[in-house]
């Protein structure tokens, strides 16, 4: 439900010289796929943020690390707010992505779940550093991204609701009419539980952007 693992291909596509594309833009859909279409910060998906879009973020900022400009590997996912909050800011100084303290994770050698937890209200708590960090410098509990994930949460309750309730009724098919009668308040209770979590949804599309 929330920070899901990623995996980054082996290799990615290069031009008919057998180099990596000059416009690192080109990658743009190949590196949304690695990322399952998530903000390898924030985690909202492409489809919960509407017409925000999703930048392609160079993890290890050009400005440290131009020789890294154009080498795919070095691009992420990444929502337009948390790119330009993180901006070019390196706090390790080195090749490392943290220095125990401050810095980053990367989301492609780390699991985010062992950093981060999200609680009840959709709000990020951070596990060990440096997710205090991370949260505190992406402003990752802003209204917007608390609301994207507590509507997981009721979405997947909402679900698992429906489960039970089928699961009840294929067994219902089984027993006398008595029983049933029984039952039926029971399930029209869980549909309304139900219907309360869904109306509390909304649902948004769009489609990816390249940063400038």
């Amino acid at each position: 439900m929330h920070f899901p693992e990623i995996t980054r291909r082996s290799e990615y596509r290069k031009n008919r010289y057998g180099k990596y594309y000059a416009d690192y833009r080109e990658y743009l859909p190949d590196i949304s796929e690695d990322c399952k279409y998530r903000c390898v910060y924030c985690d909202a998906h492409l489809e919960e943020i509407g017409g925000e879009g999703m930048n392609l973020d160079h993890f290890k900022p050009q400005k440290h690390f131009p020789e890294l400009v154009n080498v795919p590997h070095n691009l992420v996912l990444a929502c337009a707010r948390c790119n330009q909050l993180k901006s070019d800011w390196w706090p390790a100084k080195t090749g490392d992505s943290n220095n125990g303290l401050h810095g980053f994770i990367d989301p492609f050698d780390k699991e985010k779940s062992s950093y981060f937890e999200v609680d009840f209200k959709g709000e990020i708590i951070a596990k060990k550093p440096p997710s205090g960090y991370i949260i505190e410098l992406l402003s990752l509990n802003r209204a917007s991204r608390m609301r994207i994930r507590r509507q997981r949460i009721l979405l997947h309750r909402a679900n698992q609701i429906i489960d039970e309730i089928c699961q009840e009724m294929v067994k219902l098919q089984e027993q006398p009419l008595q029983v049933i009668y029984q039952r039926l308040p029971c399930l029209a209770k869980a549909l309304h539980e139900i219907r309360a979590l869904v109306l509390k949804q909304p649902t948004n599309t769009s489609s990816p952007k390249n940063d400038n």
